[in-house]
Formats: structure tokens, C-alpha cells, sequence
């Protein structure tokens, strides 16, 4: 009598062919990544439509999450002496949705008129500038004869034509986007208000889901790298806080002297400081939170606006943010930032640029952080690998870089 064949499980087969089928979809995944990617773009594209809400969420989350602490810790447990953590939790959270949506409200309503008036005036000032640079060739021409500026006169008349045409079409285009951007605001009003709830909740609950996440790493993956795996997340969230809530206060600092500076200023009847004085601090603000290029994304439109009143008053608002930017970089920015990123300028610099072009204005301030943490993470590979190896690097350290084989310490 023949003995039937039995199969015999195999853990080593099991896990071959585990990392089999994840190679084959992961090759499948990419090919079809590569020969059809109008339709892949078009499947991202819904999916992260779809998952917006959480997106915005979890940052609404991380960026009110540094006012909450402070509410919590300071204004209510310390200054009021609440006992109850909880309910301190819930009522910081309440009160700094409440304080936050109320001053972007009132600071989309302020901004969005005064840069409107700003354009019109705009529009009105050019043929002002344009008579008045004619009216200098001409006078030049006058009294130096053989120098021929005709070419220049002419170009100076077609710019204003231009110009002036330009912005004549721009202010209503400009007012009929800011309407259509209001009704798309109003049309995904559902979305906002879901991400709010979920930021809400993710500050609620945020002890909880940290537990809760770490207990499905350490189930599914080896205790070792699962290990790694949290450190790697925790690193990430403690890049992102501390570059995040620096840079918060730098610009909220930087914004305050902006406006103090302006305010002063407007006491010696300069034009334009004491009308624009807070928009343009809130423009400094909020520029001020890219590194690099910040201030000149602010900068330079405000000068622009303020020129609109007088030449004289937009030179001086160059010369004021040069100054309150150097201040910036040399004293107040290392006090409070330190070396959140540890990133050299190269990279700064890279990554706002591969940020920007990845996800314009938002990329360009999401971009730091993010390789902040690819680089910590790296390190920290790194220096694993290289202390399993037992490998001394002190040729690293040296002023004078020599290529050549670091020596293997002894043990």
C-alpha cells in the first residue's frame, strides 16, 4: 500500500514566496507607474482627493499643536492652576481653534480690500511715473543734444502703454479669481470643515493613537525593527515640532518689530507707512516662515507697494528689512531655531528649490524639515552600520580631507 504524498509546511518557502509576490507587484507597480502615467497621475490625483480632509488635518494638527501646549501648560494648568489634564486638554484646543480661525478671518477681510486698493492705486500712479521719466529724457535730450535718447523716450511712452493696459485688465481678473476662489472656498467648505474635526480629534486623541500605532509596529514587524521603526517616527516628529514651532515664533517676532519699525517710521510723515503698516507686517510674517528666500518673497512686493507712495518711502522699506533680516539670521533666528535642521545652507537652499517645484509655496517650507529628517534618519543608519563595523573616522573630523581607507580599530 503506496503512502500518500502530504504536504509539510516550510517557513522558509512561505516567507520565498512572500518576498516573491511583493517583487512581482512592486515590478508591476512600476511599470505601470512608467508606461501609463496619465492614468497613474489621474488614480494619485483622486486618491489624494479623496484623503484631502486627513491630509489637511493632520496639518492643521501640526501646526496648532505647539499653541495648544502652551495654553494648556502654561495659561490654564499654571497660571489658572487646573488639575484636570483632560478637560485642560479640551478647553486649550477649543480656545486656540477659536483664536486662530478668528485672526485669519479678520486678516483675510483686512488683506484682501487693502491689496485690492493697493492695485488701484497702482493703476492710477503709472502714468504719474511715466510723465514725469519723460518729461527728465526730454529735459536731457534738451541740454545734451548729442546724445540721441529717442530710443529710450520711445520705449519709456510704449512701457507705459503697456503697463498701464496690463493692470487695467489685471485688477478686475484679479477681483473675478478672488470671487471664484471664494466660491471654490465655499464649495469644499464640507472637506475644511472635516479636516478640522480630524485635526481636533488628532489633538484630542493624540496619546491614544500614538499607543495604538506603536502596538501594530511592534506586532507585525521583529522587535528590532520595530524599534527602529518608532525611533525613526519619533525623530521625524521632533524634527518637524522643533523646526515648525521656531519658526512660528521667529516670524511672529520678526512681523512684531516689522510692524513697531513701520509704525515709528509713519511718525515722520513718510508716505504709505501708516496705512499699509500692518499688511505688509503680515506679509513679512508669513514669507518669514521659508528660510532663505522668505524674505525676499516678502520683501520685495511690499517695497513695490509701498514705491506706489513715494520712491523714497519704498527705498527705505528696503533698507528696513536688510536690517531687521540681519537681525534675523545673526541673533534672534540661532537664539530660538538653534540647529533644529542641521542642515548646511546647500541643502537648505536645495531643498526649498525641490520643494517649491514639487509643491510650490507650501514645498518650499515643507521641504526643509522633510530633508531634515531623511538626513537624520541616514545619519543614524550610518553610524549603526559604521559601529557594527567598529570603524573609527577621525580622518572626518580633520580640517584637511584625505581620501583614503580609515584605519579599523582594534578590540
Amino acid at each position: 500500500m503506496t503512502k500518500k504524498n502530504t504536504f509539510m509546511a516550510n517557513s522558509n518557502y512561505f516567507t520565498i514566496s512572500i518576498y516573491t509576490i511583493l517583487t512581482c507587484l512592486a515590478v508591476a507597480l512600476i511599470i505601470k507607474v512608467l508606461f501609463y502615467w496619465k492614468d497613474s497621475f489621474a488614480v494619485i490625483d483622486s486618491f489624494l482627493t479623496a484623503i484631502a480632509p486627513f491630509l489637511l488635518g493632520m496639518i492643521f494638527a501640526l501646526l496648532i499643536n505647539p499653541f495648544v501646549n502652551w495654553i494648556r501648560n502654561t495659561v490654564l494648568m499654571k497660571w489658572f492652576h487646573f488639575s484636570n489634564k483632560i478637560l485642560a486638554n479640551f478647553i486649550a484646543i477649543f480656545i486656540a481653534y477659536i483664536l486662530v480661525v478668528s485672526v485669519v478671518v479678520v486678516g483675510l477681510i483686512y488683506i484682501i480690500p487693502e491689496f485690492l486698493a493697493s492695485l488701484t492705486m497702482l493703476v492710477d500712479k503709472v502714468p504719474q511715473w511715466a510723465d514725469s521719466t519723460l518729461t527728465f529724457l526730454n529735459d536731457y535730450a534738451d541740454r545734451h543734444p548729442n546724445i540721441n535718447l529717442q530710443y529710450v523716450i520711445d520705449s519709456v511712452g510704449n512701457a507705459d502703454s503697456y503697463v498701464q493696459e496690463t493692470l487695467n485688465k489685471l485688477v478686475p481678473s484679479l477681483t473675478s479669481a478672488l470671487v471664484v476662489t471664494g466660491v471654490s472656498v465655499v464649495r469644499y467648505i464640507f472637506n475644511i470643515i472635516v479636516a478640522m474635526i480630524v485635526s481636533f480629534y488628532l489633538l484630542l486623541d493624540k496619546k491614544k493613537q500614538a499607543r495604538g500605532i506603536k502596538r501594530v509596529i511592534y506586532a507585525f514587524l521583529p522587535q528590532e525593527t520595530a524599534y527602529k521603526v518608532c525611533r525613526g517616527i519619533r525623530l521625524a516628529i521632533t524634527t518637524f515640532g522643533d523646526f515648525i514651532d521656531g519658526k512660528m515664533i521667529d516670524s511672529l517676532i520678526i512681523g512684531l518689530i516689522t510692524f513697531v519699525s513701520m509704525f515709528v517710521i509713519s511718525l515722520f510723515d513718510l508716505p504709505g507707512y501708516a496705512n499699509c503698516a500692518l499688511l505688509i507686517s503680515i506679509v513679512v510674517c508669513i514669507t518669514n516662515m521659508i528660510p532663505y528666500f522668505g524674505p525676499f518673497l516678502g520683501g520685495i512686493p511690499c517695497a513695490m507697494l509701498l514705491s506706489i507712495y513715494s520712491l523714497r518711502s519704498g527705498l527705505v522699506f528696503a533698507l528696513l528689512i536688510l536690517i531687521i533680516q540681519q537681525l534675523d539670521g545673526n541673533v534672534i533666528g540661532p537664539k530660538i531655531l538653534g540647529d533644529s535642521t542641521g542642515l548646511r545652507p546647500l541643502w537648505v537652499i536645495f531643498a526649498i528649490t525641490l520643494g517649491g517645484w514639487l509643491a510650490g509655496v507650501a514645498g518650499m517650507f515643507l521641504g526643509v524639515p522633510c530633508l531634515a529628517v531623511i538626513t537624520k534618519v541616514m545619519e543614524s543608519i550610518v553610524d549603526e552600520k559604521l559601529e557594527k563595523k567598529n570603524i573609527d573616522m577621525p580622518v572626518i573630523q580633520s580640517e584637511k580631507l584625505r581620501w583614503h581607507l580609515p584605519k579599523v580599530s582594534k578590540k
